[in-house]
């Protein structure tokens, strides 16, 4: 759509263009071609004028003079002058109106007394002028027309380079790496705009190789920790049992889980193995390392679905934890599992109606105390796994996140 506009745009003022250097031409012509008429009518008066004056010529009675020419000089005898010429100061006139028709007129004055007037009316020029004004407005309509048509064509192939680097654009996969624009014509100014972009990815592959290559790092040192702390666990175990034991191995498993979807959601680990997990059997046990499960109002109701677990708890966990901060109450959250449907409800304060189109978005603090991360973790991870996350404020106060459990097996 961008770039249909900009044709329209281009063309548009191609047309304009045309148009206007048109109208200007057709304003000179007209111009000019008055100034043309008029000069050569003053010059035939002012001839015709000392040719009579020369010879003395008396002017014919009123019944006798021409419908074009006129001649008058009272001193001499003759038709006499209306007295809208009398009127007149010695000089030439133009398009002077005498009994509703327009005259050329040039008056002299010969001696003290003894003045000369000649007046001028060419019937067909009214008919001239009209003919030209319409061959002149019809020729800036066909040269409209022809300006429209020619601006499209030059618009659609000066712009077809720009629309195929555009497509190209489209086409490149932003999860694969190392893809480049096909270089462009040497003679092209799109080279220019290719090679910034082939330059601009190329930055970006080294920035995302880095990210890469530093969670890599980071899984390997946290991994031979988390290994350390569970085989040591194993070792106490066998020989002694305890509930504080038993947390430590809940917390290191749940560990181990929550790095490997942390790790595939940036790309630089495997997709973690998926599991058959009966939610309403082990949703608090996944997010009991991450939050105070008794703070919240469990609805489980049977519900099946095959994930992560990591990713499970990471989503979950999230959602609760920040309606916890919103609703510190006890009794303030609750969560509920039917249908394939997670419902978490909170009675805090909700999101202002502003703020709802970006909770999802990175680093989008609230007012809570959150870091901005959550959710959008929480969304990321969603998406991945194919299900549907969105947040509202319900109608009798506090937010409401709901998460479609999409390919959730449920009974009720």
């Amino acid at each position: 759509m961008g770039g249909h506009r900009l044709r329209r745009r281009l063309a548009t003022a191609l047309v304009a263009l045309t148009a206007i250097s048109a109208l200007i031409l057709s304003l000179v012509f007209l111009g000019m071609e008055r100034y043309i008429e008029k000069a050569t009518l003053g010059t035939l008066l002012e001839r015709e004028m000392s040719y009579r004056v020369r010879a003395n010529t008396v002017p014919a009675p009123g019944d006798m003079q021409g419908e074009t020419l006129r001649f008058y000089r009272p001193a001499l005898g003759g038709a006499k002058p209306p007295h809208t010429l009398t009127d007149l100061a010695p000089g030439s006139y133009d398009q002077l109106v005498i009994g509703e028709q327009r005259f050329f007129v040039r008056v002299q004055q010969l001696a003290a007394g003894d003045i000369a007037y000649l007046s001028y009316r060419d019937n067909a020029m009214e008919a001239r002028e009209r003919l030209l004004f319409i061959a002149l407005f019809g020729a800036l309509g066909l040269i409209a027309l022809l300006g429209f048509w020619i601006s499209g064509r030059l618009a659609r192939q000066t712009l077809s380079p720009l629309d195929g680097l555009v497509a190209k654009l489209h086409a490149l996969d932003p999860e694969q790496r190392g893809q480049r624009l096909a270089p462009a014509d040497r003679d092209s100014e799109l080279a220019v705009i290719a090679d910034a972009l082939n330059a601009y990815m190329q930055r970006l592959d080294d920035l995302v190789e880095r990210e890469r290559a530093f969670a890599a790092a980071a899984s390997h040192e946290l991994r031979t920790p988390l290994a350390v702390i569970r085989g040591a666990a194993e070792v106490l175990e066998a020989s002694n049992s305890s509930p504080a034991l038993a947390r430590i191995q809940r917390a290191a498993r749940q560990a181990q889980h929550d790095l490997d979807a942390l790790l595939w959601l940036s790309r630089a680990g495997e997709a973690p193995t998926v599991e058959t997990l009966p939610l309403h059997e082990c949703l608090q046990d996944l997010c009991a390392a991450q939050i105070d499960s008794h703070a919240v109002v469990w609805q489980l109701q049977s519900c099946t679905v095959v994930a992560p677990p990591g990713a499970v708890a990471i989503i979950v966990s999230n959602l609760l934890r920040n309606a916890l901060r919103a609703a510190p109450k006890p009794g303030g959250v609750r969560l509920r599992l039917s249908s394939g449907e997670l419902i978490v409800d909170d009675d805090g304060p909700g999101v202002p109606t502003d703020e709802l189109p970006q909770v999802f978005a990175p680093r989008t603090r609230g007012h809570d105390g959150g870091t901005g991360m959550g959710l959008y973790i929480a969304a990321t991870l969603a998406t991945r796994l194919g299900w549907g996350l969105r947040l509202e404020n319900r109608a009798g106060g506090g937010a409401r996140a709901t998460l479609k459990l999409c390919g959730a097996d449920s009974a009720g």
